[in-house]
């Protein structure tokens, strides 16, 4: 590493460290300390984060190779950390101090800045791959900041919150309906951090950090690589999930410069393919993903809405009709190109309602379903 960001490294974990020095160990313990590095970590990014600012960053790449270069930038950081991690608690410290009585988190209490500083970075790359991949967190919406949070932990949110649903009772319209679907979620959220909640959640949080820092080796080269390696399967993660729940939106934004009746009709036919009548769980919660973040995109009125849950009701036939009133053939392909991202998340495949859409739109030519499963990583 060059000396330069080791300096730089070391300096900002001095700041962390300084930030939790009234009392490191009840940091630990009630989990403040992570409370103040996520508001760190979103505050710091400023509000107007968006394309522009990275393409000054890294200019002629793609928005997908943009993440990667913030990912390896990232986890080299996170290495350097590392180190120094292992650097303060040696292997013969560490079993000491645990033999003598203490406990993990007067560990951590030891590494709070090391801890903290790798935390911060972690969140703010999985913050800024949302913003480049079309998929932004919003910090005013508590779901997507508990998104984040539990991105911290390694949990997948989507697939928790949706088996919880799943088994709360049967799968009706009205669960799989748009409305449901924004009241479910925020309550099954609810319930799941009120188990993890308060000390417990600041527990798991210490133990998980401090096996990722010190447990795997307890020497500065393993240290170093494990953080790497960790950071880097993050950024890997967060590219791959928020590539699929933005795809949809370059097809919003340009519908809705065509017709925003248009952009509005693409929520229930995300609903209409690749939410109703999905059994696959896997496919289920990453098509609730991509129409959630679609309907953030779209900022809907309230008349919108109304119109939205009629149009879930219909049966599918019916819906593929009002389709069939669509104008203009960049329109069209738009819808079809929409179509072909939710068939594909939702792992169809047969196909059948494509076709019928297609038939709907007086679409014959061929569809590369290659080519979107290509823009999609799957």
């Amino acid at each position: 590493m060059e000396k330069k960001e080791v300096a730089e490294v070391k300096k900002q974990i001095e700041e962390f460290r300084n930030l939790f020095k009234d009392n490191p160990v009840q940091h630990i313990q009630e989990g403040t300390w992570f409370t103040k590095v996520l508001q760190m970590a979103l505050n710091d990014s400023p509000q107007n984060l968006d394309a522009k600012f990275f393409n000054k960053k890294y200019i002629g790449l793609s928005n997908e190779q943009k993440a990667k270069q913030l990912v390896k930038a990232t986890s080299n950081y996170t290495a350097i950390a590392g180190g120094c991690a292992a650097g303060v608690v040696s292997a013969g410290e560490l079993s000491t101090m645990i033999t003598g009585g203490w406990s993990l988190t007067v560990v951590g209490a030891s590494l709070i800045g090391e801890i903290s500083y790798i935390t911060y970075l972690q969140l703010k790359l999985v913050y800024e791959v949302s913003v480049l991949l079309d998929a932004k967190l919003n910090r005013d919406d508590p779901e997507d900041i508990i998104t984040l949070f539990w991105f911290a932990l390694g949990v997948n949110i989507w697939e928790d919150v949706s088996n919880t649903i799943l088994k709360t009772g049967p799968r009706s319209a009205e669960y799989l309906g748009r409305k449901a679907l924004r009241a479910g979620v925020r309550q099954s959220i609810k319930k799941m951090v009120a188990k993890v909640g308060g000390t417990k959640l600041a527990g798991k949080i210490t133990e998980r950090a401090l096996l990722k820092l010190i447990v795997p080796g307890i020497n500065i080269p393993i240290a170093t690589f494990v953080n790497k390696k960790f950071t880097s399967n993050l950024g890997k993660i967060a590219i791959k999930k928020f590539k699929i729940r933005g795809a949809t939106i370059p097809v919003v934004e340009n519908l809705l410069e065509i017709e925003r009746y248009y952009a509005v009709l693409t929520i229930p036919l995300i609903y209409h393919v690749g939410i109703f009548d999905n059994n696959d769980k896997k496919g289920l919660t990453e098509v609730i993903q991509v129409q959630s973040n679609t309907t953030k995109r779209i900022s809907l009125t309230n008349d919108e809405e109304n119109l939205i849950d009629e149009i879930n009701q219909i049966d599918f036939n019916d819906f593929c009709d009002l389709l069939a009133d669509i104008k203009g053939e960049t329109a069209k392909e738009l819808i079809v190109d929409l179509t072909a991202y939710t068939s594909i998340i939702k792992g169809d495949r047969e196909y059948l309602k494509m076709d019928k859409i297609l038939e709907s739109l007086s679409i014959t030519e061929k569809i590369d379903l290659e080519k979107y499963k290509k823009r999609l990583g799957i």
